[in-house]
C-alpha cells in the first residue's frame, strides 16, 4: 500500500493500493462517516433532452458501507456524494466507488486517523508467514512473506555436472536435499507453516516432495514460475495464489481460536471473553492475547454496536493483541456470528465479577 499523510491533523491520506490484501485493509480501516475521494463512472444528463451517458468524474463520497469481493481484486465503496462536478447535479446522490490494485484514493476522517488504522494500511498484506522458494536449473533463492514484508534468506546459485556426466543425478539429488532442509528450517524459525515452491521445471516438484517427507506438518503449494532466485520470488508474489494461501491460513487459525474457546468456556470460561461488551472490558485491561472478529459487525447499522466492536479491536490492537477478521460468509465466520461476532483469547484469566465492574465504569 503506498501511503501519505497529506494535513498537519492526519485528517487526510493518499492511498494507493497495489494488491488484494491492501483493498482488504481498506475494508477493515474505513468507517461510516469517513470520506473518500476518487474516479468513478457516473451517468450523467446529455444535452436538455432527458438522455444520459456515462462519463468518468471525480467525487467525494460520505461512506455508508464497503463491500469486498474475494479473490478478484475488487472493493466497493457506497456512499453519499458530497463533492462533485457542479455541472452535473450529483450532490446529495448515492454512488459507489469501484477501487482496484492501483486506484489512487483521498481517505479523511474528521479528528484525524488513529495510529493504528495508519499502520494497518502501511503494513497490509498476508497475516500469516510463508516461506517461498524459487528455484531452477541456475539459481535458487528462499524468502519469507509476511505483514511487514518480505525477506530473502537465501540466495544462491545451482551448478550441475553436464546432462552426459555420470555424477549429474546424484549431485542434483545432494541440491534437492539441501534445499528442502534449508526451507524446513527457515519455516521452523519464522514460525511459518506454509511453504509455497515455485519453478519452471521438475526440480521444484522434487524439492517439493521431499519437504512434504521432511516435515508434514507443513502445507506445501507447488506454483509455476518461468525462473528461479529472487525473480522467481519476485514473481510468485505478484500472483494471486500466494495471497489466497495465506488467507486460508488466517480462516484456519480462526479455526483453531474458537475450538479453544469452545474447550475453555467448557472449564469455566474465565480465559475467553464472549461479545462485544466482554471483549471491549477485557481489551482495556490489557488481558485480550487474540481476537477474532466477523467483519460484518465493523459495519453494523446499529451505532453502538459498531462502535463497541470497533473499540474493541482498536484497543486489542494497541496492546499487541493478535486481530483475526474473518468473512461472515466462511464457516468459521458463521459460527462466530451465532456467538456474539467477536471472541477472545485472554492472556490470562479474568473473573467475570471484574469484567462487569470494569463495564459498568465504562457505561
Amino acid at each position: 500500500m503506498k501511503i501519505e499523510v497529506i494535513d498537519r491533523r492526519r485528517e487526510k491520506l493518499r492511498v494507493r493500493p497495489e494488491s488484494e490484501e491492501d483493498l482488504w485493509a481498506l475494508r477493515v480501516v474505513l468507517r461510516p462517516g469517513d470520506y473518500v475521494k476518487g474516479r468513478t463512472i457516473r451517468d450523467v444528463a446529455k444535452g436538455g433532452r432527458g438522455e444520459k451517458e456515462k462519463r468518468p468524474i471525480t467525487v467525494k463520497i460520505r461512506v455508508k458501507n464497503v463491500e469486498f469481493q474475494p479473490f478478484v481484486g475488487k472493493l466497493r465503496i457506497f456512499g453519499v456524494i458530497v463533492e462533485g462536478p457542479e455541472e452535473y447535479g450529483v450532490k446529495g446522490k448515492h454512488q459507489s466507488i469501484l477501487v482496484s490494485p492501483g486506484t489512487e484514493l483521498i481517505l479523511e476522517r474528521a479528528g484525524g486517523w488513529p495510529e493504528t488504522a495508519i499502520e494497518k494500511l502501511k503494513s497490509s498484506g498476508p497475516s500469516g508467514k510463508a516461506v517461498i522458494v524459487a528455484v531452477d536449473y541456475d539459481e535458487y533463492a528462499i524468502a519469507i512473506t509476511a505483514s511487514y514484508g518480505v525477506k530473502i534468506v537465501v540466495d544462491n546459485y545451482i551448478r550441475l555436472p553436464g546432462k552426459d556426466d555420470p555424477s549429474r543425478e546424484q549431485e542434483q539429488q545432494r541440491i534437492v536435499e539441501k534445499i528442502a532442509m534449508e526451507t524446513v528450517r527457515t519455516a521452523a524459525d519464522s514460525g511459518a507453516r506454509v511453504v509455497i515452491v515455485a519453478g519452471p521445471g521438475p526440480l521444484k516438484d522434487q524439492i517439493a516432495g521431499k519437504i512434504r517427507e521432511l516435515a508434514p506438518h507443513l502445507t506445501v503449494i507447488v506454483d509455476e514460475a518461468s525462473r528461479g532466485g529472487r525473480g522467481g520470488v519476485d514473481e510468485v508474489l505478484r500472483r494471486p495464489s500466494v495471497w489466497r494461501v495465506l488467507r486460508e491460513y488466517e480462516i484456519t487459525e480462526a479455526e483453531e481460536l474458537l475450538s479453544n474457546l469452545l474447550r475453555e468456556a467448557s472449564r469455566g470460561g474465565e480465559r475467553i471473553a464472549l461479545g462485544p461488551r466482554e471483549v471491549l472490558a477485557t481489551a482495556l485491561m490489557g488481558a485480550v492475547e487474540k481476537l477474532v472478529v466477523v467483519d460484518e459487525l465493523l459495519y453494523a447499522l446499529d451505532d453502538d454496536l459498531r462502535e463497541t466492536v470497533t473499540r474493541a479491536v482498536e484497543e486489542a490492537e494497541k496492546r499487541r493483541a493478535r486481530v483475526i477478521i474473518v468473512p461472515r460468509d466462511s464457516p468459521v465466520g458463521e459460527r462466530l456470528y451465532l456467538m456474539g461476532g467477536i471472541a477472545a483469547i485472554l492472556r490470562y484469566p479474568v473473573p467475570h465479577e471484574a469484567r462487569g465492574s470494569l463495564l459498568g465504569a465504562s457505561d
